[in-house]
């Protein structure tokens, strides 16, 4: 956890009795943003005021040690690491982009793909399990979704009125939970096929040929939902 110029780490062996154990970066910037490697024995910290990614060696959680980074004076924020522990995304304060970082070998993190977004603030951000897909929360009241194997544009969710600052995939992947400043959170089904199946439910009658040749004249007769 964090609070102002400092991280903390805590013993949650008793949930009930939380023990300190150790604080990090006093006496530096304002701390934003914490996320464990899922290896466990490495923690980065965010500052959001200017950007700034601290990577922590919390092997003995008593003695943090501080490692070595590029990215100290980089306007980068939000850093969270992927399942597989060997990338990490990040928010670029200047830009408004999405950094994601190799750091499969923590000696030499490598800024490898930036992923477009929509212009606006983005907030926490969140990997799938299978870490394929990436979300954020935006400012603007979008949720953005990316397919982090290229660096195509991001599909994007729409609803919210007010600012996204909360993101989370359920464990499958198919379902994301996001939190706004509305003080509602909203689940969404992101299991293509599955909504896909439920449009096509609702879509009746069907387009006939008759109408895909009237209204598609260019286009080969495809429907999109299989006949009845």
């Amino acid at each position: 956890m964090w609070a102002q110029h400092a991280a903390g780490l805590w013993d949650l062996t008793d949930p009930a009795r939380p023990r300190p154990l150790s604080r990090i970066a006093e006496g530096g910037p304002v701390i934003t943003m914490a996320s464990f490697r899922p290896d466990g024995r490495t923690l980065v910290t965010s500052t959001g005021e200017s950007g700034s990614l601290r990577f922590w060696d919390i092997g003995d959680p008593r003695s943090p040690r501080e490692l070595p980074s590029p990215f100290r004076s980089d306007p980068l924020t939000n850093g969270m690491f992927s399942p597989d522990d060997r990338s990490l995304a990040a928010v670029h304060r200047t830009d408004r982009t999405v950094w994601l970082i190799d750091v499969g070998d923590l000696r030499r993190p490598a800024k490898v793909m930036r992923l477009r977004a929509s212009g606006s603030w983005l907030y926490a951000l969140a990997f799938s399990a299978d870490g394929r897909r990436l979300a954020a929360g935006a400012a603007d009241g979008r949720i953005l979704l990316w397919d982090v194997s290229g660096p195509a544009a991001p599909a994007v969710l729409t609803g919210p009125a007010n600012p996204v600052p909360a993101v989370a995939f359920g464990p499958h992947g198919n379902t994301l939970a996001t939190g706004g400043n509305d003080f509602t959170v909203r689940l969404w089904d992101i299991g293509l096929d599955r909504v896909a199946a439920r449009i096509c439910d609702s879509a009746y009658p069907r387009i006939t040929r008759a109408e895909w040749a009237r209204y598609f004249p260019a286009v080969d007769f495809t429907p999109p939902c299989p006949a009845i």
